[in-house]
């Protein structure tokens, strides 16, 4: 790769390329604000079809697919996948439970409607990147010979 542009002290800068269809970045960062999200609609005092144990563990459990998602690791993306299909079915379903039973989508400030759309998102984006990794459309990383 021909660098095309030089840092003040005349080095040449080199550009690692993207990798298409890689969207785990953006997977993380959803995984961390549905994690965050969920321990905050606990502690408002809502009654969500789970203990808070199993609240926990599936926080934890997201915080730790988040910090292990790379661009190189396939299986994790399959994971991010189930992932944010149950989290879109819990967090879904209670907001849609509530949407029939009290006519409000958005109770409790709005944390179950916005928990269900960020792992709407996730999984979206998360699907994406599963994509391509099936097409085999991700690009070879670049490699470095620091």
């Amino acid at each position: 790769m021909e660098p095309t542009d030089w840092n003040e002290d005349g080095e040449p800068l080199v550009r690692t390329p993207e990798i298409a269809h890689y969207h785990g970045d953006y997977v993380r960062l959803l995984f961390v604000i549905a994690a965050m999200l969920m321990l905050v609609m606990q502690f408002t005092g809502d009654n969500l079809p789970m203990t808070p144990a199993a609240l926990i563990v599936f926080v934890a459990v997201l915080v730790i697919a988040a910090g292990i998602t790379s661009p190189v690791q396939r299986l994790i993306h399959w994971i991010n996948l189930v992932l944010s299909l149950m989290g879109l079915a819990i967090f879904g379903g209670i907001a849609m439970a509530r949407l029939h039973s009290i006519g409000d989508f958005f109770t409790h400030d709005g944390i179950a409607g916005v928990i269900a759309l960020v792992f709407l998102g996730a999984l979206y984006l998360a699907t994406r990147t599963v994509r391509g990794n099936m097409t085999n459309a991700t690009a070879v990383l670049a490699h470095r010979d620091d």
